[in-house]
């Protein structure tokens, strides 16, 4: 399908890649991983062919076949002409040629229902064969499906009905952002390049995304901090790094175990080259000057000179850096206690919306909890709510000996734009022993040799970001509230963060939509949703797997109101004086219902297969056969669904 040869990438004197090369295959599912800085991003865009970054140069070439076609999802978007289009019409332009044809329909249907239209004239039966003409083509493309599928791709990105008919620039970034892939996803390339795909769908979005790129049956190159999508998605990894690319066969756990092994090897093999340098160095220094050894000593010396040559250290283990937090005096033993919160914010139309009803809440000394819902539940506003940090009906109680430490998504705000780096956190920090960490904390947040003196005014949104948390690690607290801390971390970041809040000996309140993070840490998930808080006692993990039940119910539910709802409409408009065909039509749909239920328990049984972290380190010829085997499952029950539905009751 494509093929990199030979690729060179640079940003202004900074080589990112040197002479690459990489094959991606038909319904290849890579990611795409490294540090940050390392290029993945760049070289995205120059696979797409669509970016004008002059900051980058590059050489090489990109052969694909001609009926490759790419799809690209960047990091920053920019709608410009498009604000004024409606969200469906902006995602129905992913097929261009019938976009065009709807466009040209409407017009001569205009055309043809105009009052002073002459119905006798030549030219007014010319215009029905054309309007005849464009409807059969577009009926034959799939146009009247279009629609259909548009609505589909929109529902399970998590817009509504309303929001169908709602303006492009009426909606914030983050959403920008998902109409974006809601027109990519339709246009159904055999390329998808993704960048960060997951920074702003909450979880409803993200599991329909996944089990939607599960079923998608072109190839696709990830770009991702969420570890998780990748292992679930991806079934090779390509590495930037060194400025060359690794590739591992594999998703992403595989790649972590085999980069590993890898290292240990490599590691041994430097180490082992050493030893026999010092050892030929020591033979030349002690022969070289002696006539009956001189030959010899010669040979070992370009034995040396050629091994120092070849010889290159295994990229440095970063495992062993680490941070902690400061200690703070021990809370009582119940740290915050909510009684009867409210909050409800003024809509666009003069009315008010209640975010928060009548919430109770006690959070215990050791709590570990994940506030999660989806988009605009009122995850932030209740982390505001709880620092108070925002006005609220009820009362908000924080308990004996409680210092709280809040990290906002709006926290760049209060970094002192003249301060450096490195200035801004040694003012932060409160005693000598935080100082003398300042620069290890720097380090584990990308901030390294000259960028510690780099301005903050010159930053960039994640640099900032970045920069807001660390200085966060240099507070004693025994509350830490985090509102979305893993946006703008790499993985190597965010591991070392990890580290830090498992040993973290306060209460704990993180809001993230990163599922590895929040598995790793939390022992209670408070979900919020219309208003209100449900508490689930254990991980992030069992949390999810209770909320899937009860996804899978609601589902099911809605599936049988839509199809009784089907039934009512179309059961009243049968002639009662005709036949119905309804029983046999009933008996078969019962049985397409059957066998569906059959095989999305099979889907299930391959989605959890694919999802074990060894699943990768099988054979790849056994890999590769159960996921085309899972990839013909779906498109069996896809061409169900499709028969069930035109089965009339």
């Amino acid at each position: 399908m494509l093929e990199a040869r030979n690729i060179s990438l640079s940003a202004g004197t900074k080589d990112l890649l040197i002479n690459a090369s990489f094959r991606i295959g038909d319904r290849d599912r890579v990611g795409l991983v490294g540090l940050n800085g390392t290029g993945k991003s760049t070289l995205l865009r120059f696979i797409s062919e669509t970016g004008s970054d002059h900051s980058a140069t590059s050489n090489g070439q990109i052969i694909r076949s001609s009926e490759t076609t790419i799809g690209y999802l960047p990091q920053e978007i920019s709608f410009e002409g498009d604000l004024e289009n409606t969200a469906l019409h902006y995602v129905l332009q992913a097929n261009k040629k019938l976009n065009e044809l709807s466009v040209s329909i409407e017009r001569m249907q205009k055309e043809l229902e105009d009052p002073g239209q002459n119905h006798e004239s030549r030219s007014y039966h010319r215009l029905i064969e054309k309007f005849s003409e464009a409807s059969h083509e577009f009926e034959r493309l799939g146009g009247y499906k279009m629609e259909a599928d548009a609505e589909k791709v929109l529902i399970g990105l998590g817009f509504s009905q309303k929001g169908f008919r709602k303006k492009v620039r009426e909606f914030s970034g983050g959403w920008q952002m998902r109409l974006l892939i809601a027109k990519l996803l339709l246009q159904k390339p055999t390329l998808l390049l993704l960048d960060e795909p997951t920074n702003h769908l909450d979880i409803d979005s993200l599991r329909w995304l996944e089990n939607y790129m599960l079923g998608y049956e072109h190839s696709c190159i990830i770009v991702s901090h969420d570890r998780f999508f990748l292992d679930k998605i991806t079934t090779r990894t390509l590495e930037i790094n060194f400025k060359t690319i690794h590739e591992y066969k594999g998703n992403y756990s595989y790649y972590e175990k085999e980069k590993a092994q890898r290292f240990e090897l490599m590691m041994s093999k430097y180490e082992n080259d050493l030893k026999k340098m010092a050892h030929l160095k020591a033979f030349v220094d002690r022969f070289r000057y002696k006539a009956t050894k001189a030959k010899q000593a010669q040979s070992r010396l370009r034995q040396m000179q050629k091994l120092e040559e070849e010889l290159q250290a295994p990229e440095e283990d970063l495992s062993g850096i680490s941070f902690s937090f400061p200690k703070a005096m021990h809370s009582g033993k119940v740290v915050l206690k909510l009684e009867h919160v409210s909050k409800s914010w003024e809509q666009p139309d003069g009315s008010r919306k209640d975010v928060l009803h009548d919430i109770d809440l006690e959070v215990l000394r050791g709590d570990r909890i994940a506030i999660v819902g989806s988009n605009g539940a009122g995850k932030t506003t209740f982390c505001r709510i709880v620092s108070k940090d925002l006005d609220y009906d009820g009362r908000v109680i924080h308990g004996h000996n409680v210092s709280l430490n809040y990290f906002a998504q709006h926290q760049t705000e209060n970094l002192d734009l003249d301060k450096s780096v490195f200035q801004e956190m040694m003012d932060a920090a409160p005693d000598a022993e935080s100082q003398r960490k300042v620069r290890d904390i720097l380090g584990c947040f990308l901030f390294s040799g000259d960028n510690v003196e780099k301005k903050t005014s010159v930053l960039s949104g994640g640099e900032k970001s970045r920069l807001s948390l660390a200085k966060i690690l240099l507070q004693a607290s025994n509350l830490l509230i985090m509102d979305e801390p893993t946006n703008h971390l790499d993985m190597r970041s965010k591991e070392m963060l990890i580290d830090a809040l498992e040993n973290y000996e306060g209460t704990l309140m993180l809001v993230s939509h990163d599922r590895y993070f929040l598995d790793s840490l939390v022992n209670k998930v408070i979900e919020i949703k219309n208003g209100s808080l449900k508490v689930y006692l254990g991980s992030y993990g069992e949390y999810l797997e209770k909320a899937e039940r009860t996804w899978e119910a609601e589902r099911k539910q809605e599936a049988a109101s839509q199809k009784k709802k089907a039934k009512v409409k179309k059961t009243s408009s049968i002639n009662p004086q005709k036949p119905s065909r309804g029983g046999l039509n009933k008996a078969k749909a019962e049985k397409l219902e059957g066998k569906i239920h059959d095989l999305e328990k099979q889907k299930q049984e391959y989605e959890t297969t694919m999802g074990l972290p060894d699943f990768y380190s099988l054979p790849e010829e056994e890999t590769r056969k159960t996921v085309e085997q899972y990839h013909e499952l779906c498109a069996e029950i896809d061409s169900l669904y499709e028969e069930w539905e035109s089965t009339e009751p």
